[in-house]
């Protein structure tokens, strides 16, 4: 026995003993039993309200797949985004074009996931990630600690809620805009020389505050920027001027005129910012709870880890 290959074109001998499945479809139809199952007219109903389902069904998918709808909502938070970035209101043409530009984005993300584009994309795995965590985090409400666990937390974090060293300094400042690198560096070293005499020395006018008070450490590096100029400020001697040291400016000579020393706060002091840690370490906690139970949902293969 022979049957026709459908791709070759030729024919190909059949297994022995095995029944070709056109033949099995035609003995099952042909079973009286069958056949009297397939005359009935409610077997009618049910095949044609099946296509009829599939049919809709198709079409509905197909109409969502091509329907974009722009809201109110929608609108609002473009126009809050633009408000956000540029702090000031967009008007009429801009909104619209905001909303053109929402519109582009997401027919194009429709189409590039249609196509697949987002698989094995190491961005877009990475984004999408980041996304699910923003929402875990966001349906996480924090919780008010009770005044036992504030206390608690406060004995076990104590050193977290000290008072930073404080420092106020006088300055002389050399602009490297002004001057270029290595002029004011060498200005700043004859000025030391001169201050270091007991004579006079002048800078060029800092854009900041010429004598800087009560900063932490923290805040002086805000404030000067660069790398080394703030932990120097804070090891340099009170009452001698020190430098040049440079910042995000250009260069300095410092004269360190007061000190307030780093210090412990009372429980009573430092209870509004205890409260914020607290609440902070709670949704820490509460999230990784979360990825635990998550993560237990997951059999993990090939993850060998100490």
């Amino acid at each position: 026995m022979y049957k026709q290959d459908a791709f070759a074109g030729g024919e190909v001998p059949a297994v022995p003993g095995t029944v070709p499945q056109r033949s099995r479809l035609r003995n099952f139809l042909a079973r009286p039993r069958v056949r009297a199952i397939l005359r009935e007219p409610l077997t009618h109903f049910l095949l044609f309200g099946i296509l009829i389902f599939l049919v809709a069904h198709g079409i509905e998918a197909r109409s969502k797949r091509y329907t974009i709808d722009v809201g109110p909502a929608d609108v609002t938070r473009i126009v809050n985004s633009f408000e956000q970035q540029y702090g000031s209101e967009p008007d009429p043409v801009q909104i619209r074009t905001m909303i053109d530009n929402y519109i582009r984005e997401e027919i194009y993300l429709r189409e590039g996931l249609a196509l697949g584009l987002d698989k094995n994309d190491e961005i877009v795995r990475r984004r999408v990630a980041q996304k699910y965590d923003f929402l875990q985090q966001d349906m996480a409400v924090p919780r008010e600690p009770a005044e036992a666990q504030l206390r608690g937390f406060y004995a076990s974090h104590r050193a977290d809620f000290k008072l930073p060293e404080r420092r106020s300094f006088d300055q002389v400042y050399f602009s490297i805009d002004q001057r270029g690198e290595d002029a004011a560096r060498s200005l700043a070293e004859i000025a030391l020389a001169k201050l270091d005499r007991g004579e006079k020395a002048a800078g060029d006018e800092f854009p900041g505050p010429p004598v800087v008070s009560n900063l932490s450490q923290e805040e002086a590096n805000r404030l000067f920027g660069g790398d080394s100029f703030a932990p120097h400020v804070f090891k340099a001697p009170q009452g001698r001027w020190t430098g040049p040291l440079r910042s995000g400016f250009g260069w300095h000579l410092v004269r360190v005129s007061q000190i307030e020393p780093s210090r412990a706060r009372s429980f009573d002091e430092a209870r509004g910012d205890v409260r914020l840690a607290w609440i902070e370490a709670d949704r820490q906690a509460r999230n990784r709870v979360a990825y635990d139970e998550l993560r237990r949902r997951y059999t993990i293969n090939g993850a060998d880890r100490p």
